[in-house]
């Protein structure tokens, strides 16, 4: 997470340096500078404190946060074009979207994948992209509750042993054949090259076993649901192992069991935690809740609304006097278990979130997730090339939420930086991360200060410099990677400007 060490990366010189000598805010000690030849030159350093003026108010969009349009494949699947007219406008207010589809969509003949045979289910993918939302999915098996069979029918003809419902005629395999397992796994294979991609892909729903892709209700040949659940989570977990990971997080009596979610999923390989029920009162109970908030900082946690179809099926109706009462409860919910995510849904709900609570959209922009915001930054105004200089800074989170910036697939990779950037253009001339300054431990209430000691290196040109602040992403050469709750200029890189710094 940090060290003493120094690297050279794309256009500048950079420091990776623990944080160190603490400085209060408004100090003005006298620094010594060592020069290349090792004299010492003592120079009088004013230091600078700049307050960035938060955003409070607007929509910051950012990797596992936000709320989330759906293409949800249970009832039929929809057509790009009248998809993205319908969602266009809610869009704007949105981050992520999600498609939950049978795997039979995107696999309809062995070895056929849908992301390059099926031309409306790459528009609708490409409308999300385009419109600045990342992509998040949850592929499911069981045909329970699904407009088609969900699993692809080379699977049983592969000889795969399962059970055909009364009721519809479709056939699902047991989880726990190997038939089915090989199969799947190779699908996954396949579903990983494409899209174990961070730069596009939010999150995946690492499981799709059981109803509804939830993990309850699991066809079985046997009775080992821990061997299973060990099995789907390792399958995910080594084709995707760059994008976050999300298990349904159901109750200690259904499906895989909570326990061993909590073994397997959460604790080996990383999950985040999703709930499909906010808002449903008589089941999802405080002691449900609590179980999940006892997981928090170190495990995000993804809400779901459990009433959709808002409007034409009203099941919200036998729990709550009016639609506003019930979106109240879940937004409730998700502000209360520390939500990262909260869903929109389908255009019908997302048009009844808008006309009935527009207030809750906004409450949730502002409130949900993280939004991570530089408090205070001093630094000195001066430094001399070979000398050290010295920035504390101090962080906070305002959103309930937190970045999982300490799951293994982001394994730490977002890191706080600072950089001088030459006047008229966005070259970065000299950067410092501070490898002790930990986003993921930021939550709301917090105030984070830490003490960043650099030397600039010799190789810098005298002058006076822009000083930039960012999150940088550690994986993309350092690049700038998040937006932060800030107002105020920045760079076309996206380094937040804090003022300027000459070079001697």
């Amino acid at each position: 997470m940090g060290g003493r060490t120094w690297f050279a990366a794309g256009a500048g010189v950079v420091s990776l340096l623990l944080s160190a000598l603490m400085v209060l805010p408004g100090c003005s000690p006298d620094i010594d500078s060592q020069d290349a030849a090792g004299t010492q030159e003592a120079v009088e350093v004013r230091y600078v404190t700049v307050q960035p003026e938060e955003d409070l108010t607007g929509l910051v969009r950012n990797p596992a946060m936000g709320w989330v349009l759906y293409a949800d494949a249970f009832a039929g699947f929809p057509q790009a074009d009248a998809y993205w007219t319908s969602q266009d406008r809610y869009a704007r207010s949105a981050s992520i979207f999600y498609v939950r589809l049978p795997w039979s969509q995107l696999e309809p003949e062995e070895g056929v994948y849908a992301w390059e045979t099926d031309q409306n289910f790459k528009d609708l993918v490409q409308g999300a992209l385009s419109r600045g939302l990342r992509l998040a999915f949850r592929v499911y098996v069981d045909s329970e509750g699904s407009y088609r069979q969900a699993t692809p029918g080379f699977v049983r003809e592969a000889g795969a042993q399962g059970v055909v419902n009364a009721d519809s005629g479709r056939w699902d395999p047991y989880v726990d054949d190997p038939v089915f397992q090989e199969k799947f796994s190779r699908f996954l294979d396949a579903f990983g090259r494409r899209y174990n991609d961070p730069l596009t892909v939010d999150f995946i729903d690492g499981n799709g076993l059981g109803r509804w892709g939830e993990g309850n209700r699991l066809k079985l040949l046997g009775d080992d649901v821990y061997g299973v659940l060990r099995w789907i989570s390792g399958a995910y977990s080594k084709n995707f192992d760059r994008v976050l990971l999300g298990v349904q997080y159901n109750k200690s009596s259904t499906g895989f069991g909570l326990d061993a979610i909590d073994a397997v999923a959460i604790e080996e390989y990383g999950y985040v935690i999703r709930k499909d029920t906010l808002g449903l009162p008589y089941w999802f109970t405080e002691a449900d809740k609590e179980r999940i908030r006892s997981h928090f900082p170190d495990v995000p946690f993804y809400g779901e609304n459990v009433y959709q179809y808002l409007q034409s099926r009203r099941r919200w109706a036998d729990d709550y006097d009016t639609l506003r009462d019930a979106l109240e409860a879940v937004l409730n919910d998700a502000l209360s278990l520390h939500a990262n995510t909260l869903d929109l849904r389908i255009p019908e709900d997302a048009e009844a979130w808008f006309s009935e609570a527009p207030d809750l959209v906004r409450e949730f922009i502002v409130r949900g997730g993280y939004r991570l915001v530089p408090v205070e930054v001093t630094y000195p105004d001066t430094a001399v090339r070979g000398g050290r200089i010295t920035i504390s800074h101090v962080w906070k989170n305002s959103g309930v939420g937190v970045l999982p910036n300490n799951k293994p697939q982001w394994n730490y990779k977002y890191k706080v930086a600072f950089a001088l950037i030459e006047p008229g253009t966005d070259r970065v001339a000299f950067m410092a991360v501070d490898g002790l300054a930990e986003p993921s431990d930021w939550v709301e209430g917090g105030r984070y200060t830490y003490t960043l000691e650099a030397v600039i290196d010799e190789s810098v040109p005298a002058g006076t410099y822009r000083l930039g602040c960012a999150i940088i992403d550690s994986t993309l050469n350092n690049v700038p990677a998040l937006n932060l709750a800030v107002l105020g200029e920045r760079t076309g890189t996206g380094w937040y400007l804090l003022g300027e710094m000459r070079v001697d």
